[in-house]
């Protein structure tokens, strides 16, 4: 949408980065398709601008920063033609400062290279974007009118809200669950072999998570058997059934086709085709928005994204997992889950009858029995 905004269109894209943050291929692959959503063309008008580069050791130039940070930020600017331009944060204005002039000396160099004419955005891609933009609107509009009718309702929350956290590896699945549960009761920044239970009481309902290991990015086939049981067995820990499944997205993360199908495939696969309806898009390392509103991220973040989003009823939510049990979103995150326990009859999703739980059920039997007699004990 921002390239509307330069009418009849911008002479220069300046892709923005920080010395101070490591560009990696999420980042690479991330502006190679915001680039490419906005249509052919658009690498020859492009430029880079670092900031911060204050902050390089002493001696060490823009170009051996370069050089030596990797191939993905060496991939950016041989895409942008070479061309850069880097920025010292700590020179004011009003001293002799000729960092503006040398950039708009290059951009002038580069609308010199294309003939002085500008980048002109596809028609179409402006008509898919305003779709989107207002069917997110719209979506806003629709969650604000629950949240009135939520108020006017009669009664108190559900007793218990069973949560299952499912995604790729490395997407951080556990901090979330901290984060939801205001405790650290799952070991972040490691891999999960196997699924976790934990529970704890959040803004007036009894939460229970079972956080499970993570699938590969690229293929179902790709992913163990084991961690698919694993994912299995995680439903089966929340009997009769969760009532929400957690489908974990960090928004650094960009959403190709590709990655989208193998999503959706894990959990139909799992699951079974029902699942759709009680799945939620749970965005995680929410404190990278900064104060970008989601809805803009979503609607930047391209058509796969926004799919996905439709594949779960558009039910989505941000948070910040750094700082577990004071994120206040948790509370509005249990609201909306609870709106689509209310959309899905008060009833909690019952997995199919996958083959792990086949092969299990004496244990399920087994632990049934136990309950029925702890209950006849305590009567």
């Amino acid at each position: 949408m921002g390239a509307i905004l330069c009418p009849p269109g911008p002479h220069a894209i300046l892709l923005v980065v920080s010395i101070t943050q490591p560009f990696t291929d999420i980042q690479r692959r991330a502006a190679e398709e915001q680039l490419g959503a906005l249509g052919g063309g658009t690498w020859r008008y492009s430029m880079v601008v670092f900031t911060g580069v204050d902050k390089l050791p002493k001696g060490v130039f823009i170009e051996e920063h370069i050089a030596n940070t990797g191939e993905a930020l060496q991939w950016l600017v041989e895409r942008c033609g070479s061309r850069y331009h880097a920025f010292d944060n700590t020179r004011k204005e009003t001293e002799d400062n000729t960092q503006v002039p040398e950039l708009m000396e290059k951009v002038e160099e580069m609308i010199t290279d294309n003939q002085g004419w500008y980048f002109e955005v596809n028609e179409l891609i402006l008509l898919e974007e305003e779709q989107a933009r207002r069917a997110l609107e719209e979506e806003r509009m629709r969650m604000e009118e629950h949240a009135r009718q939520r108020e006017q309702m009669i009664g108190g929350p559900p007793r218990e809200l069973r949560l299952l956290l499912l995604g790729w590896k490395g997407v951080g699945k556990s901090s979330v669950g901290n984060s939801i549960l205001g405790r650290r009761y799952f070991e972040s920044g490691q891999e999960t072999d196997l699924c976790l239970r934990r529970q704890a009481l959040v803004s007036g309902r009894r939460v229970t998570i079972v956080d499970t290991p993570g699938w590969d990015w690229f293929s179902v086939r790709r992913t163990p058997k084991r961690i698919r049981q694993e994912s299995q067995r995680g439903a089966a820990l929340l009997r009769p059934g969760p009532h929400t499944l957690l489908l974990v997205l960090p928004v650094v993360s960009s959403l190709t086709a590709r990655k989208r199908r193998t999503l959706l495939a894990h959990i139909e696969t799992l699951f079974g085709d029902s699942a759709c309806l009680h799945t939620m898009v749970l965005f995680s390392c929410g404190d990278w928005l900064g104060r970008t509103p989601i809805e803009e991220h979503i609607l930047r973040g391209g058509r796969e994204l926004q799919r996905l989003l439709e594949y779960c009823g558009n039910y989505y939510h941000v948070l910040d997992s750094k700082t577990p049990g004071k994120d206040r979103s948790v509370s509005v995150l249990l609201d909306k889950i609870e709106e689509m326990i209310r959309e899905n009859g008060d009833k909690a999703f019952l997995p199919i009858q996958t083959e792990w739980c086949k092969s299990h059920n004496f244990i399920f039997l087994y632990l049934l029995v136990l309950q029925s007699e702890r209950t006849y004990i305590h009567v």
